[in-house]
């Protein structure tokens, strides 16, 4: 009958009615709140400003405190005496009596929540009335049964829009506050035990719920795209949330189903778009929980990776610009982990450092040997790209590793003093660093250059530069000068080129969640060093401080072409008879420089209105005048070095005329560098050790030229 009252009407009523005084009063205390923060002591101007019926409603410190006693009263009586009373007695202790009594209450609660998500989310994190509230909501979504929370999913779905906001993605954000709320149990003043089995229930309940939200909502908002994309994007932001809070095993791996269901459901155009700018997060975590003990924890990443990849690739027929951006920030992930380790004093020496990393280099295998025959996700044309990609990240994790290396006895980790050098230790050349006989046969120098020829200039100039620059510190350290002067001429060219695309450069941001806490600090402070060096990041952003990811500028990679060029010159004069060398390179160099100059100026003077800002006009003449500078200096080293060339050359002259007046038969007289050309055949000794035992390297013979 239309007329007789629905059921469970009189618990809904009661909920409703304490939800709706508790929200009013927070209502109340929330505006307070804001109007002193925003306007302090200064009550004439802010008067001035309001209306006057809002001048009537100015709320004393005694008013403010009777609304807030009004909201945890009524907030007390929703949970304890009619939520957390039902859930005690002992009627209702069966499975079939609690899903019973969570069902009753879900839509009130549910309904409630969403509406008042506003002031919740503007309450402190340890606000009993936030936290009572939440538990209220986790409560319901606990124990009620499937049916019914799809059932209030699918309502939701044909909700009426509130303010901007679909009733849908008000809920995903009531979840996302229950995450930020529990994980203030963590304080000191809670039982770590109560605490840590609080979050993890509620971490895997919200999990669940995200994965019947997005299975039962999805295909019903297929005609509202906007939507769709939005609850999309709340989903992933709440689950990144999740996994970024070190929990247990099994929290992780329902958080990564839940987003294998996104993907599976979404595909990778949506989720790439949904998640934006957060993917290099999504990185990290993957990468984070790839180096996990738990072997499950490693499967499921990997699981994701390959699903995620093979998505990309089936709908764009390339991975590279996901691959990109999980190369960019796996440094810092490896950095990260070794420095965990360091805090909790599992590495003493570098060979700690390396062991600390074999699960993610195992992991990474494991992406590497996925097989088309087994694995419909993988196409047989997507194998090569994941090879090169996984080829990369084994080649990053060396990088990382050698730039620890080179820090030598020096070497500090997160406040701990990490032996490098064991074992017999000798020089690599007459005044050269100390380094163990160990390392004689080790391909690090392989491994960097393979790290840095995976970035192009055009997109990511500023990882090629920093790679490129380990490697040559790496030449350093074994007195191969010429080698890595050579290197620094790779860098002034890598910038040269980039500099007409430098609006498409892309440079990584630091994740919040990783840089929150004391000690989480300590870690960050050495693992942001491998994200972007210090003094590499210093000129990046000497001209653009604005924020940590901003797009470098002209006038800085301007700074850094005259620098590595100086400092090339002074790394080929250690070395004899390399002044024609030099000059080759600087020459080739001048002529890139000074055509991008060219095309620069061409690029700022044609097709621009006549509404040109001043400050951009201001910001191209400052662009150009550096350039012309770094140019200038260019030139100015080769003016040295043709002169010295010049010199020599006399001085050859004046000897060979010497020796010829005398009419002596000698031998070649050495006016410069000597090359002897030593060819190698055979195949390789017990001596070398078995895991460089590969083919390529002088495998059946070979030719080098020294």
């Amino acid at each position: 009958d239309e007329f007789s009252p629905h059921r469970h009407w009189l618990a809904e009523l009661l909920l409703n009615e304490c939800f709706a005084i508790c929200s009013q009063s927070c209502e109340a205390i929330v505006n307070k709140s804001l109007h002193r923060l925003n306007h302090g002591n200064s009550s004439k101007d802010a008067n001035a400003k309001q209306s006057v019926f809002r001048r009537r409603l100015q709320l004393s410190p005694k008013e403010i405190s009777y609304h807030e006693s009004i909201a945890y009263h009524s907030i007390t009586i929703a949970y304890d005496l009619i939520l957390r009373r039902h859930a005690t007695d002992d009627r209702f202790q069966s499975k079939e009596g609690t899903s019973r009594v969570a069902g009753m209450f879900l839509s009130s609660v549910v309904h409630n929540s969403h509406t008042a998500v506003q002031w919740l989310s503007k309450l402190n994190p340890t606000h009993k009335v936030r936290q009572l509230w939440l538990l209220s909501v986790m409560y319901v979504l606990q124990e009620a049964p499937e049916v019914i929370i799809r059932k209030q999913f699918f309502s939701m779905c044909d909700g009426q829009m509130m303010s901007s906001e679909s009733q849908l993605v008000r809920f995903i954000k009531v979840m996302k506050l229950c995450t930020t709320s529990f994980q203030a149990f963590t304080d000191p003043q809670f039982s770590s035990r109560m605490s840590a089995w609080l979050m993890q229930e509620s971490f895997n309940t919200i999990s669940a719920c995200a994965i019947v939200l997005v299975d039962e909502c999805f295909e019903i908002l297929s005609s509202k795209p906007f939507e769709r994309q939005r609850m999309t994007e709340g989903v992933l932001q709440l689950l990144l949330s999740i996994i970024a809070v070190p929990l247990s095993s099994v929290t992780q791996l329902r958080a990564l189903g839940s987003v294998s269901q996104v993907l599976e459901k979404a595909g990778a155009a949506c989720f790439l778009q949904a998640v934006g700018n957060n993917l290099q997060h999504w990185g990290r975590m993957l990468f984070a929980l790839m180096n996990s003990k738990s072997l499950s924890v490693r499967s499921m990443s990997v699981d994701l990776i390959i699903s995620l990849f093979g998505s990309v690739y089936k709908e764009g027929g390339c991975i590279a610009e996901v691959a990109q951006v999980f190369v960019t920030i796996l440094p810092e992930t490896v950095a990260r982990e070794i420095a965990l380790h360091s805090a909790n004093g599992l590495i003493h020496t570098n060979g700690c450092v390396e062991k600390c990393m074999w699960p993610l280099r195992r992991a990474l295998a494991d992406v590497e040997d996925a097989n088309p025959v087994d694995d419909d996700r993988v196409e047989t044309t997507l194998l090569p790209f994941l090879r090169q990609f996984c080829r990369i990240c084994q080649a990053i994790i060396d990088g990382v590793i050698v730039e620890i290396r080179l820090q030598g006895e020096n070497c500090r980790i997160v406040d701990t003093h990490i032996k490098i050098l064991s074992g017999n230790v000798r020089p690599y050349h007459e005044n050269g660093v100390p380094l163990p006989t160990s390392w004689m046969f080790d391909a690090d120098e392989e491994s960097v250059f393979e790290a840095a020829n995976f970035f192009s200039p055009e997109t990511s100039p500023a990882q090629k530069i920093r790679w490129l620059m380990t490697l040559k510190r790496l030449h350093e350290s074994k007195g191969q000068w010429v080698e890595a002067a050579e290197t620094l001429i790779l860098c002034a060219r890598t910038v040269a080129d980039a500099i007409p695309h430098i609006k498409n450069v892309w440079r990584p941001s630091k994740f919040a969640p990783w840089n929150s806490g004391k000690e989480a600090e300590r870690v960050m402070i050495f693992a942001n060093e491998y994200l972007e060096p210090f003094s590499l990041r210093n000129i990046l952003e000497s001209s653009s401080p604005k924020s940590d990811n901003s797009r470098p500028t002209i006038i800085s990679f301007a700074k850094i072409l005259t620098l590595v060029s100086k400092e090339a010159v002074s790394l080929y004069d250690k070395e004899k008879s390399m002044v024609s060398l030099a000059y080759s390179r600087l020459q080739d160099l001048l002529k890139i420089v000074m055509d991008t100059v060219e095309d620069h100026i061409f690029q700022s003077s044609g097709g621009q209105s006549r509404r040109w800002a001043k400050h951009q006009k201001q910001n191209t003449t400052e662009e150009i005048a550096a350039l012309r500078k770094a140019s200038a200096s260019i030139n100015e080293l080769l003016t040295k070095l043709a002169e010295r060339m010049h010199l020599i050359a006399g001085e050859d002259n004046s000897i060979w005329s010497a020796f010829s007046n005398q009419k002596k038969s000698s031998s070649a007289i050495e006016t410069g560098a000597t090359y002897v050309r030593v060819t190698l055949f055979g195949k390789k000794t017990t001596q070398i050790p078995g895991k460089y035992h590969n083919s390529n390297i002088f495998g059946l013979g070979g030719c080098a030229y020294m």
